[in-house]
């Protein structure tokens, strides 16, 4: 992976066709030859930077997704400097603490966050346009200094992450490039298996020429930046964008690859259930043929199913860009309706689950194991223990730092998530053990599952559902004031409550007056909710009661 990977950082400078998408003032278009010069001049102003007594040099990078981040990751990993990616919604203790912690020679952070970093032990240099006016400490104004980059020189160890913190303190994740695997079978069988990938790269859509991937979650997410390294290795085109303006650029620049939280998915669904709505009576006469003959569930390059889809999908596409080879959500769960609303009209929502701190995915629902729900067909040994938690067998040899996870006695990772393994294998999630509430009847609550009744909040991630008493169910909720008020969140509240079991109801409401975001700590950088931080701010207000 590793020399895979630097020669891929080699031959940007000979690629003119494939482009990243970004902003800077506009949009603009970079070409993969311009980004290597990018990330040629970065990686010199960091050798400037290094400390005299040659031993690894810790770079620390905060701020929100940019090409100057994404460029200065890159850089880090070509010269062999080791990155620390701190989550850029922390406070500016959590933030002064991590870089402490990791040890950090030098920060490079977003100017947008100067007033954040003044616990900072470590010299500060900016990027980007954001905040104060351009003065001292600008990392473009660096002279530089030579350096030679090498695969050898590729740190194993290569940054050092996060996780978001839903639960409390963002834990430390040591990222490292897996080890070359074994070539064991040889001769005539090593070579039917070459041939057998050959093929199914040609037939998928891996092998296009314009595929492209739509990049909007915090590179602090080690996914977002793993996502930017097989771009690069697989030539596709980068879109990268924010939280705010991912909907439309998904459709203006139609990336047939995007991942992202259920929130932006749940969004989605919602416009295209109203497109449905729209369609002719003789629309809806051949959607229910459609539907019945199953031709959703054909692939992407069926002739009938493009047939049908032009007639039936002309406007449902534009809501998400037409192309959606590799759709994928996870970091949340995400509710039945939103994947089936996309599965109706022929689209596939992978669902992944993994965990930050582990080397490889658990679980991820593919073209063959896909069902709506489950996050596929494990990929690693998977237990269910008795109380319904999740337990992994990954070997303490392939972890960075053992200590950070914490072992059955059989050598099982314990998850802290709870789920069930069906007949034919297939993983389902319900949620992460410490957020069920277990009322004082003994009943057990999962919050996600309440939450995703109510999709009008889920789609904007404005519902937090939990208990103070041990006895009702209270919905946490941001209503606008344009929607009606208290009384219309009431309304609302009541009328999801049949779908849910008795123990399940919304007895009590609280109506927040500002939404819930990373800003005021109630999301994670990867917009999920922080469920204690939001419970404990809400603890002594005023309670309303639903209607029954």
């Amino acid at each position: 992976m590793k020399r895979q990977l630097f020669a891929a950082l080699e031959d940007l400078a000979g690629n003119h066709r494939n482009v990243v998408v970004h902003r800077d003032g506009g949009k603009v278009r970079t070409t993969w030859s311009e980004l290597a010069a990018d990330i040629d001049r970065a990686v010199a102003r960091l050798a400037s930077l290094r400390p005299p007594d040659g031993r690894d040099f810790h770079v620390g990078l905060i701020g929100p997704t940019s090409y100057e981040w994404m460029v200065l990751d890159l850089a880090c990993l070509k010269a062999g400097f080791r990155s620390i990616a701190v989550p850029e919604f922390l406070t500016g203790r959590e933030i002064g603490a991590l870089f402490r912690e990791a040890k950090a020679d030098v920060v490079l952070a977003d100017r947008a966050l100067e007033e954040r970093l003044t616990e900072v032990d470590a010299p500060v240099w900016f990027f980007g346009r954001g905040g104060a006016d351009r003065g001292g400490n600008d990392f473009a104004g660096l002279a530089g200094a030579e350096w030679t980059c090498t695969a050898d020189r590729m740190l194993d160890h290569y940054s050092i992450g996060y996780s978001s913190g839903t639960s409390g303190k963002a834990k430390r994740i040591d990222l490292t490039f897996p080890p070359e695997p074994e070539q064991r079978s040889t001769g005539l069988k090593r070579g039917l298996e070459l041939a057998a990938q050959y093929y199914r790269y040609r037939t998928s859509f891996w092998s296009r020429k314009d595929n492209k991937v739509l990049i909007f979650m915090p590179f602090s997410h080690v996914q977002q930046r793993a996502f930017v390294r097989l771009a690069l290795m697989r030539r596709i085109d980068i879109v990268l964008s924010d939280p705010l303006r991912c909907v439309p650029d998904l459709v203006v620049e139609k990336p047939n690859i995007m991942v992202s939280v259920p929130m932006i998915y749940e969004a989605l669904a919602t416009r295209i259930e109203e497109k449905l709505q729209r369609l002719s009576a003789r629309q809806k006469a051949v959607f229910r043929l459609y539907l019945r003959l199953r031709i959703n569930r054909l692939g992407n390059r069926n002739w009938v199913k493009r047939l049908f889809g032009r007639y039936l999908f002309a406007k449902v596409r534009k809501v998400y860009g037409g192309r959606a080879d590799y759709f994928v959500t996870g970091s949340a769960p995400i509710g039945t309706r939103t994947l089936t609303t996309f599965y109706r009209v022929g689209v596939k929502v992978y669902e992944g689950y993994g965990q930050s701190e582990l080397p490889r995915i658990i679980s991820m629902s593919s073209e063959k194991d896909f069902r709506i729900g489950s996050v596929g067909k494990p990929r690693v040994p998977v237990r269910i223990g008795e109380d319904g938690e999740i337990r992994v067998g990954i070997d303490r040899s392939e972890l960075p730092d053992p200590s950070i996870v914490t072992f059955d006695p059989d050598g099982y990772i314990r998850t802290g998530d709870l789920g069930h393994l069906d007949a034919d294998g297939f993983l389902f999630l319900h949620g992460r053990k410490d957020d069920v509430i277990v009322l004082d009847n003994g009943k057990k609550v999962f919050p996600s599952s309440v939450e995703a009744v109510f999709h009008e909040l889920k789609a904007e991630n404005s519902i937090c559902v939990t208990s103070f008493d041990g006895k009702r169910l209270v919905a946490i909720a941001h209503w606008p004031a344009e929607k009606g008020g208290p009384d219309a969140l009431r309304a609302y509240l009541a009328a999801g409550n049949p779908e849910l079991a008795e123990h399940e109801k919304v007895k009590l409401f609280v109506r927040s007056e500002v939404p819930f975001s990373a800003e005021n700590g109630m999301l994670t950088g990867t917009r999920k909710l922080r469920r204690h931080q939001i419970t404990s701010s809400f603890r002594d207000a005023k309670l309303e009661r639903v209607d029954d």
